[in-house]
């Protein structure tokens, strides 16, 4: 078949429907020319493949690739790959080897509209170039391979074989880059793998409208620049978002939902400068956002909701600034390790909206003209002594709060936010 692209570019492409089971589609794929699309019917096919050319593998209706336990199930080599709808498990387990579902080190690869379950790895993207991940639901590989056991011991009380389960940290990740720039993944759905996302020196992409949950690390990312995150999902994880090492990022009108435990964060920032934060809305999580020396950043918009606590933020972090954030139902809207005056609580004249402000506003603006003293009686003693959160929410604490709001104490670590917001401000 011939077909045009562009106005001047004549391409033949070559269709071959595949219903051979088993090694014939690895002798297809070789026997392919540069260029072909492979339309692969439904059934069981055998990996480990591997494509060393530019290919277009299309399923019809989900056909199965499985690995066998053994390698990758799909390896891509090759540059101008295309490989969606399908339905891809079986991967091996071995961490030190990267296998994975989908493993790529090609350019310009799209993977795309996949069912990816029982692998260690989803999608492992190494040194690739202008790639696309889109559409994919993953889920991690959550048991090892049946046991040899003892017959007594090998058969499950159903009668089914004994398979022991695989402990999260020695799971793979939904999507894992590394070394690799100028991507976009979007609309993919991740569940029960080790991290979401694991980014590593990997700069210049678009994260948009992913589904996370149920992991480690939605996001686990460190020494990559220049990055996109807009409108996903992280929840009910160990935390949200693990940002480390890093710069130029857009993190905006993400929602991150219910990661709780001992040290659960929604956002934990470490090391980021030169960074906007805006829009996200950060909900019901252990920690809201976690600071922890980061320089110049501006956070603005977000909604920070019915935390244990809202925002952690250490003396280590400088020349951030903080405006039309709205804390609301938090048991403690700030946690503060010693105090930064560097740090600027108003951009502009506009401050921030605070669950226990009453902003004396005399034009009716919705802009507060006393400053707003948000204060933090326990600071680190929660991390020290844990026993010491039995206080948090009690009249006597509120008391003593209400109290250093209006009578500041010089020891005492505090926000002071000079443009306070009330309910009726409105963004010009």
């Amino acid at each position: 078949m011939v077909f045009t692209k562009g106005k001047t570019l004549l391409l033949t492409v070559t269709f071959l429907a595949l219903n051979a089971q088993g090694s014939e589609l690895q002798e297809r794929i070789d026997a392919a020319a540069p260029g072909d699309v492979l339309e692969i019917s439904a059934g069981d096919y055998e990996g480990s493949l591997v494509i060393e050319k530019p290919l277009k593998l299309i399923g019809n209706n989900f056909p199965h690739i499985s690995g066998g336990g053994e390698g990758s199930v799909i390896t891509v080599r090759a540059d101008d790959v295309e490989i969606r709808g399908f339905h891809i498990s079986g991967s091996g387990v071995n961490l030190s080897k990267d296998q994975a579902g989908v493993h790529v080190t090609g350019e310009r690869v799209t993977i795309a509209s996949n069912r990816i379950d029982d692998v260690l790895h989803g999608i492992y993207l190494k040194k690739a170039v202008g790639f696309r991940v889109s559409g994919n639901e993953i889920h991690g590989k959550t048991t090892l391979p049946p046991v040899e056991r003892p017959d007594s011991e090998a058969i499950a009380s159903d009668g089914a074989e004994y398979c022991a389960p695989l402990n999260v940290n020695s799971r793979g990740n939904g999507i894992h880059l590394w070394n690799s720039s100028g991507g976009e993944l979007d609309g993919n759905t991740i569940t029960d793998t080790r991290d979401g996302m694991y980014f590593s020196f990997t700069n210049d992409t678009k994260v948009r409208a992913n589904r996370i949950r149920g992991v480690r690390y939605g996001l686990h990312y460190m020494y990559s620049d220049n990055n996109d995150f807009e409108g996903n999902t992280f929840a009910d994880s160990a935390a949200g978002a693990a940002i480390m090492y890093s710069k130029n990022l857009i993190i905006r009108g993400n929602r991150f939902i219910a990661n709780r435990g001992f040290r659960a964060y929604g956002m934990l920032l470490n090391s980021v400068d030169n960074t906007r934060i805006e829009g996200n809305f950060l909900n019901n999580n252990t920690v809201g956002i976690y600071l922890e020396n980061n320089n110049n950043n501006v956070l603005t918009g977000n909604r920070i909701a019915n935390n244990y606590i809202g925002v952690r933020m250490t003396a280590s972090s400088n020349d951030n600034a903080f405006s039309e954030n709205r804390f609301s139902g938090n048991m403690h809207p700030a946690e503060l390790a010693g105090q930064n005056e560097s740090n600027r609580w108003a951009i502009d004249g506009v401050g921030n909206h605070w669950q226990n402000a009453a902003p004396v506003d005399l034009n009716g603006d919705g802009i507060g003209e006393l400053p707003h003293r948000e204060v933090d009686l326990l600071g680190n003693m929660r991390r020290d002594l844990p026993m010491i959160g039995l206080l948090s929410g009690s009249p006597g604490l509120k008391l003593l709060e209400f109290g250093e709001r209006h009578i500041a104490a010089p020891d005492a670590d505090a926000i002071l936010d000079p443009a306070p917001l009330t309910t009726g401000y409105r963004k010009p």
